[in-house]
């Protein structure tokens, strides 16, 4: 048992996938096939991760899974045959198909979220009744268990809050009623369960997205993958940030936006119910820029937050829950939000596109002549055939996400902001004829770290370093140079108007 324990704790902390043998990769790395252990899906995330979110949450012991479950103990040589496999989507991929094995930043599980809740409870009412006799469970015993057992380890109790104890108990009743099934799980080995094996698709969506035309991120392409592939579960509206706060957020944090933009944009508060044939806008992409400006946050708490989504949504729901002692606050973020939104799509969504084909030219060349130096990927340039394989193989690297460039050049420039004397409303202190060069300027050195980031090998994920103080110093240098040039002085106008939200 201990053996057990101390393996599900190592693999819930690994963000890698390890396979038994040789898995299938297309040639245009947009698809991974193959067989994976039990073991190795048991604590894939699926709610609101980079990767996309799947809503549907395990839902008993209905039809289909109690058919799941009794295939799992009667057939379980055959059950990878007999099952459809499951589907997940990962960011940041590093695979190494001579290790078998694929490292990974953020993951999706799409698909199949209901078999990996059946195997799981399996595992652990079987590591309950090797202390235990399974007959005599209820709540407390086995919430002492996890606790004793896994108390530790978060990743683990994210996991298992999900999971009540009467579904728990469904699954405990049933085996007491059918000498049959409660006969193979007395039988079972644990270790020999979690190395049966199911069939896996893994979407990697860095190359998926490089390669769309639509400008969406990484969540919103696994969050599509997660709804096509689901018959999807209603979500009660109150866990949706957005809906639950919506008539707050257009009456506080929004009005300026919609008053600027009335009947131009949509905003959308629930992925996917805005039309795509109109401009919309999703209410991460307003609020994100707000947190890199500093105004709600410590200084480490801007690195840790502007990339994610739960934190940012937490920090928004308390400050609309003190939106009278924050009320000037909410006013100044009121008329921050239209105009970074302007700087995205004006400044930087075109220039960031314009860039990346300077990059790619750039660096296919310097990887023509072989003069990338010494990068992490000198070997594979120094094998590839020929041009086309140099292309495929910088690609990646070139690739940018808008949203772990945006917020870095926000953070840059948050002390440019000040009352205008004129209009009594927030401006920024760079002149508007000046604001192409400005933000070309500071995009480029941005995003230019973030290329040589990647080649140099990242010491973790890319979602990790763009979360990072190290990727937030991007573009100092040629701040100061900018403010110097265009004699500029920072201004105290965000600190003066914080409100900490602890």
């Amino acid at each position: 048992m201990e053996s057990s324990i101390g393996e599900l704790n190592d693999i819930s902390k690994s963000k890698k996938l390890t396979f038994p043998e040789k898995f299938y990769f297309s040639s245009d790395q947009k698809t991974i096939m193959g067989e994976i252990p039990f073991k190795e899906i048991l604590f894939l995330d699926y709610r609101d991760t980079e990767a996309g979110s799947n809503p549907r949450e395990y839902n008993g012991l209905k039809k289909t899974n109690k058919d799941i479950f009794k295939s799992l103990l009667a057939h379980q040589e055959m059950f990878r045959f007999l099952h459809s496999g499951i589907i997940i989507s990962l960011t940041d991929t590093k695979i190494s198909e001579e290790k078998r094995e694929i490292k990974y930043g953020d993951c999706c599980l799409t698909n199949g979220n209901q078999t990996r809740f059946l195997i799981l409870i399996l595992t652990l009412l079987k590591l309950f009744s090797t202390k235990q006799n399974l007959s005599g469970i209820n709540n407390k015993k086995y919430s002492d268990f996890i606790k004793n057992v896994f108390g530790d380890n978060k990743k683990i109790l994210s996991i298992l809050k999900r999971i009540t104890f009467l579904k728990i108990y469904q699954i405990v009743t049933f085996l007491k009623n059918n000498n049959k099934y409660l006969t193979r799980f007395n039988g079972m080995d644990l270790s020999s369960f979690l190395n049966l094996r199911l069939r896996i698709q893994i979407n990697p969506i860095d190359p998926i997205l490089s390669d769309m035309e639509e400008k969406l991120d990484a969540y919103s392409v696994g969050t599509l993958i997660a709804e096509a592939n689901n018959d999807t579960q209603k979500v009660k509206v109150d866990d949706i940030f957005g809906n639950k706060r919506k008539k707050d957020l257009e009456a506080y944090l929004f009005k300026t936006f919609i008053k600027e933009n009335k009947d131009k944009i949509k905003i959308e508060y629930r992925f996917g119910e805005v039309s795509d044939k109109v401009e919309k806008v999703h209410i991460l992409t307003l609020l994100r820029p707000i947190i890199a400006t500093g105004i709600l946050t410590k200084e480490k708490k801007i690195f840790e937050y502007t990339n994610q989504r739960d934190p940012i949504y937490k920090t928004f729901e308390k400050l609309l829950g003190n939106k009278d002692k924050a009320n000037k606050t909410i006013e100044v973020i009121s008329q921050l939000i239209p105009l970074l939104y302007e700087f995205r799509k004006k400044y930087a969504e075109p220039e960031l596109d314009l860039q990346k084909k300077n990059f790619m030219r750039e660096y296919i060349g310097k990887a023509t002549s072989e003069d990338l130096g010494e990068p992490f990927i000198a070997k594979q340039i120094k094998a590839a055939k020929n041009e086309t394989e140099k292309v495929k193989i910088i690609k990646p690297y070139v690739n940018y996400n808008i949203e772990h460039i945006f917020p870095v050049l926000v953070y840059r420039v948050r002390k440019l902001f000040n009352k205008s004397n004129a209009s009594d409303k927030v401006a920024f202190l760079v002149s508007d004829d000046k604001l192409p060069e400005f933000f070309r300027a500071l995009i480029e050195a941005i995003y230019r770290k973030y290329i040589e980031t990647k080649l140099g090998g990242l010491p973790s994920s890319l979602t990790t370093f763009a979360r990072s103080k190290d990727f937030y110093r991007a573009g100092e240098e040629t701040y100061i140079a900018l403010k110097q040039f265009y004699r500029l002085e920072e201004s105290d106008f965000i600190e003066r108007n914080k409100y900490l939200i602890e």
